[in-house]
């Protein structure tokens, strides 16, 4: 079962479960969204050689989801799973790259939990007020395609073995239409626009990225990615939205989702299914 029918049996209650990155809620009469994200090593495959980027590393990605609904990331909480036979050192670095993130942020630290088991794990919640209503659906005008950042590198340093990079905090300009995070990758991304937008055709020409593989591999390098019908200095223009139907990249149209990882045992097989896909597409 892949990561979306799970969500699906799991939170079926939930309204407009797929429409944002965060669920959006009322709060004595003002919009909120509230996102809660688990990370572990094993399944997000952030590396914790540096503590310090870790640290960020898990702050960033959690606050994707609120940046991407047009909410101002304002508290946070998370709960840590530590190994037991974890070092002062290197709960000192992780605790400093948390903390420069969220004051990166303006988000304020306001509580959490903590507990002890063989592999770490990670959990942040992390709530604000929405200054704009954003989610993943279009509005009916032509708008073109942004994408807050290059691509590929958190794919690229699993395939290749490499330790995470470290992930940069975004921004949506005030003139974004819809946005969604690449917290499972570029193609899930966009892939998921696809699906929630259908009277649209989706064009993507030369994003910024190394390799095709990498925009097609579930590592989140967390960019954001952006409609808008005015033009954006700030982030890279990669393609248009129109009435239509359809997603196409670099001319080729995509029919089918990227691999989903949790349904492979073992990573190296994902890997080859998503280089297969990768070939049968552009060869």
């Amino acid at each position: 079962m892949n990561e979306y029918s799970l969500i699906n049996n799991l939170f079926c209650d939930v309204k407009d479960l797929f429409k944002s990155d965060a669920q959006i809620i009322d709060v004595a009469g003002q919009k909120w969204g509230i996102t809660c994200d688990s990370f572990s090593l094993e399944e997000d495959l952030f590396t914790s050689d540096n503590p310090q980027v870790l640290g960020n590393n898990l702050v960033v990605a959690t606050l994707a989801d609120l940046i991407a609904s047009g909410c101002k990331p304002t508290f946070y909480e998370h709960a840590l799973t530590l190994p037991k036979d974890v070092t002062p050192q290197w709960i000192n670095g992780l605790a400093n790259g948390i903390k420069k993130a969220l004051e990166h942020a303006g988000c304020t630290l306001i509580g959490g939990d903590m507990g002890q088991a063989d592999k770490f794990a990670y959990t942040g919640i992390a709530l604000g007020p929405q200054q704009k209503p954003i989610c993943r659906i279009f509005p009916q005008v032509n708008q073109k395609i942004y994408v807050s950042g290059n691509l590929g590198d958190v794919n690229e340093s699993i395939l290749q073995g490499l330790s995470t990079p470290i992930l940069e905090q975004r921004s949506l300009p005030l003139s974004a239409l819809a946005a969604i995070d690449t917290s499972s990758g570029f193609m899930d991304a966009v892939w998921q626009l696809h699906i929630l937008n259908k009277d649209f055709k989706i064009e993507i020409n030369n994003p910024p990225v190394k390799d095709m593989r990498f925009l097609f591999g579930a590592g989140g390098e967390y960019e954001l990615v952006f409609t808008s019908a005015e033009t954006i200095k700030e982030a890279i223009c990669i393609g248009n939205i129109t009435p239509g139907q359809g997603l196409y990249l670099n001319g080729k149209e995509i029919k089918n989702p990227p691999p989903d990882p949790r349904s492979f045992h073992a990573l190296s097989d994902y890997i080859k299914a998503v280089e297969k896909q990768v070939y049968e597409l552009f060869g």
